[in-house]
């Protein structure tokens, strides 16, 4: 990956941007959420935040072990699953960015997922 920061969206409700960090070795996930999703009723949020993690369940039973997508995959999942509850509840501010410290070899996985 070269030091550009390359923005990528998936489908679902969430924006990420997968950057490296300026003087650092590692790498950051920047997770802001899709206006669509940041505009719907908070019933509607959970459904579709519920929803997503479920998609992301079935993609990664799909894919092998090992297979970088799937890492990448993992990776949002463990995001979703920590969010969700907050989702739910309503007690995440939406138009606030999140920043998650990632590993090199990490980077490499989400960024083959975001861009699959």
């Amino acid at each position: 990956m070269s030091d550009e920061t390359p923005k990528t969206e998936i489908d679902g409700p969430l924006k990420i941007l997968v950057a490296q960090e300026p003087g650092r070795a590692g790498w950051q996930l920047i997770v802001t959420f899709a206006d669509e999703f940041k505009s719907a009723s908070l019933e509607e949020q959970g459904r579709r935040f519920a929803d997503y993690q479920r998609e992301l369940v079935e993609g990664i039973q799909k894919l092998p072990e090992g297979d970088r997508n799937r890492d990448g995959m993992a990776i949002v999942l463990q995001l979703v699953n920590e969010l969700l509850p907050y989702i739910r509840e309503g007690q995440i501010a939406l138009e606030e960015s999140i920043v998650v410290q990632i590993a090199q070899s990490q980077a490499v996985s989400i960024t083959d997922f975001l861009n699959g």
